[in-house]
């Protein structure tokens, strides 16, 4: 009985995901129509679907330190990664106008990829790293001209015991290039509730978004300053409650 109602409570969250992933996405690319080089009109329906990802799964969402988030300035957001309901937290807890970072073959999935690459969200294509840095170069100068803070996982991929993996440190370059601050965000909680290996919140929980103080990048130049930037990320990140 147990492994039947879990198959169940499984199959509903896919269910009524896909038709909520489905709604605000059509919703969402008709408001890119007006500015889709902002997304200002766009945005709030990305919002809207990670806190409604969020509540399907009876999760909740806590802020914590809310008070450093500065919407109006473009930051580089860094946040551990250890589930599939880290996005939906992000997205549905801050409070201005965020751009994931991510692999380019992640465009293939359906309704999440589809609108990253409509609304312009920042694409890494590891197979021609030169002209990935352009793209990239192109996407920082949006970012600073309409205050679009783009969001990266440095661990690369989500893990797999809960705890902090390595940074890859590439990402850091991101923010020296741009000149732009970087704000580490712990996400608490999210693990538990819905590991790797699950297709469904196991049960009703709530995230708790823990927000780091801005990280000026002043002083930090090439390999070195990468590495140092992504050490002193990390430090914070182990301050902020992360394994």
């Amino acid at each position: 009985m147990r492994a039947v109602l879990r198959f169940l409570r499984v199959a509903c969250f896919v269910y009524l995901a896909f038709w909520w992933m489905l709604l605000t996405f059509v919703v969402g690319v008709i408001m890119l129509i007006p500015a889709p080089r902002s997304a200002r009109l766009s945005h709030p329906f990305l919002r809207l679907w990670g806190r409604g990802m969020l509540a399907l799964g009876g999760v909740g969402l806590r802020v914590e330190g809310p008070g450093t988030f500065d919407p109006g300035e473009a930051r580089m957001l860094v946040a551990n990664h250890g589930s599939y309901l880290d996005p939906p937290a992000l997205v549905g807890g801050f409070p201005g106008q965020l751009r994931f970072v991510l692999k380019q073959e992640l465009m293939r999935m359906p309704f999440v990829g589809w609108y990253a690459k409509l609304a312009g969200h920042f694409l890494l294509d590891r197979g021609n790293p030169r002209e990935g840095k352009r793209v990239l170069d192109r996407a920082m100068a949006r970012a600073k001209r309409y205050k679009l803070s783009p969001l990266v996982f440095p661990e690369g991929t989500r893990s797999r015991d809960g705890k902090l993996a390595p940074f890859k440190t590439g990402a850091f370059q991101l923010a020296i290039s741009a000149g732009i601050p970087v704000q580490p965000i712990a996400v608490i909680g999210s693990y538990d509730i819905m590991p790797r290996e699950a297709a469904a919140p196991r049960y009703a929980g709530e995230i708790i978004l823990r927000v780091g103080e801005p990280i000026p990048i002043e002083g930090y130049k090439g390999s070195p300053g990468r590495k140092a930037l992504a050490e002193r990320v990390r430090i914070a990140m182990h301050e902020l409650g992360v394994e």
